[in-house]
């Protein structure tokens, strides 16, 4: 089974909100809207990402510490989407303990491995595409990029459309 385009726009969503992406965010909410995605279907996704992303950040805040670091989101949505959501999130913010907990979920709920990997392609994309628009923003202010090069071109659709 593929994911559907609802199931790939919503977990783009999530991923992109995780990243902290603005223009991947802006351009995934317009594609999630256009494949059907209401108001409470967007405040899902939204909220699946900051759960994830926030127990990400305590716990760094806590291994900084010396304290227990598990970083248990305590985001278990329970169903396909749900854990699609927060599995992109936990690889958009890198959070290992997260990525282990909802692959199992989603495998749990009939996630199959090839799904798995599309999320896993979708938060790579995203991911190298929030990196590309904040090396541009950093052009923009210094005119340079990494490397001390010029930036590299905006994607022509904005974000993750090519």
């Amino acid at each position: 089974m593929a994911l559907t385009p609802f199931e790939n726009e919503m977990t783009a969503v999530a991923i992109a909100v995780a990243a902290g992406c603005r223009p991947c965010t802006r351009y995934h909410l317009k594609a999630a809207a256009t494949a059907g995605a209401s108001a409470q279907d967007i405040e899902r996704a939204v909220a699946a990402a900051v759960c994830v992303r926030n127990a990400a950040t305590d716990g760094m805040r806590r291994l900084g510490l010396g304290l227990d670091a598990e970083a248990d989101c305590g985001c278990q949505r329970g169903d396909r989407l749900g854990e699609l959501m927060a599995l992109g999130a936990a690889f958009a913010v890198h959070c290992e303990d997260n990525v282990v907990r909802h692959h199992a979920a989603a495998r749990a709920v009939g996630v199959e491995a090839a799904e798995v990997a599309a999320v896993v392609a979708l938060a790579t994309t995203i991911h190298e595409h929030a990196w590309r628009h904040a090396e541009n923003a950093l052009g923009c202010v210094d005119g340079v990029g990494k490397s001390g090069r010029a930036p590299a071109a905006p994607a022509a659709a904005g974000c993750c459309g090519g």
